[in-house]
């Protein structure tokens, strides 16, 4: 199962703060399969939402999911990313995607001090991991433990 939480403040360039990479599920996957995968990312999605720190709430509004067929439909999965050009911080003026990993991971104050960070998305998907690995095994269990090839597994590490 390659699952991931990347964090890159480049929102066009990475696609979001993405995690949750299930590229190994095919499209051959039940509904029901599917709709219990989904089930398992909005708790992941919520549980983020409720983890991020909120002074203005707009980086809590900025996190999303984007579920479906990926790789011109060769693979089912799910993304749970934060930060959006379009959501901006009525307090500061900055969007939202300028600070979500500063937020995240952590930083260095102008102070000098270190801002150890809220790992919000980190934090959601550790919560649900069992369920969501527990999931994903079931998905390739009904699909007969379809192996990735070689260009699949180079498409789950970018």
């Amino acid at each position: 199962m390659g699952m991931t939480v990347t964090i890159d403040e480049n929102f066009h360039q990475q696609k979001h703060y993405a995690m949750a990479e299930l590229a190994q599920i095919r499209d051959g996957l039940e509904d029901e399969l599917r709709a219990e995968l989904d089930a398992v990312m909005q708790k992941i999605l919520a549980t983020a939402i409720d983890l991020c720190p909120k002074d203005s709430g707009a980086l809590a509004s900025s996190i999303n999911l984007d579920s479906g067929t990926i790789e011109a439909g060769d693979f089912y999965g799910n993304s749970i990313y934060a930060g959006d050009p379009n959501i901006t911080n009525p307090k500061t003026g900055k969007s939202t995607n300028t600070y979500a990993q500063l937020v995240h991971d952590g930083h260095v104050m102008r102070d000098g001090s270190f801002y150890e960070g809220v790992p919000f998305l980190t934090e959601a998907l550790l919560t649900y991991e069992a369920e969501l690995e527990s999931a994903v095994d079931r998905a390739l269990k009904e699909l007969g433990s379809i192996e990735p090839s070689g260009s699949d597994i180079a498409r789950m590490s970018d």
